[in-house]
């Protein structure tokens, strides 16, 4: 898997001038899983799809104002958009591909399709 946005990947007019979130991709016998970091925003401010190929992240955070009588003084984190495309290889398994939200930090879990898995060979005697 490697990060690529290609031409052909749909972005929302908002995605143009999105931010890139972290992400770390960790390696385990059976799949990739993909955390990266999205505050403020939960499954419903969360599109992840796959298309051709490409998995993309893209979110809006919700705001939270504290009041409607309040104005804001100070713009220390301004949440904009969120956008991130991978190209996936031929060794993800796409069907089974299943993804979680938790207190803005995004997980998906990339399974290995059964030919990409490592598997022992038996050795046969003559």
């Amino acid at each position: 898997m490697t990060e690529n946005t290609p031409a052909n990947v749909h972005r929302s007019a908002d995605a143009e001038n999105a931010v890139t979130p972290p992400a770390d991709i960790y390696e385990t016998e059976n799949e990739l899983v993909l955390v990266a970091d999205l505050p403020g925003v939960g499954p419903e401010q969360l599109n992840i799809q796959v298309d051709k190929g490409v998995l993309t992240l893209e979110a809006t955070p919700a705001v939270d104002m504290p009041g409607d009588d309040h104005a804001r003084t100070y713009v220390g984190f301004w949440p904009g958009t969120f956008f991130r495309a991978f190209a996936l290889s031929d060794e993800i398994d796409r069907e089974n591909i299943a993804a979680e939200v938790a207190n803005g930090v995004v997980t998906v879990h990339l399974p290995k399709a059964p030919s990409a898995r490592s598997r022992k060979i038996e050795i046969k005697t003559g």
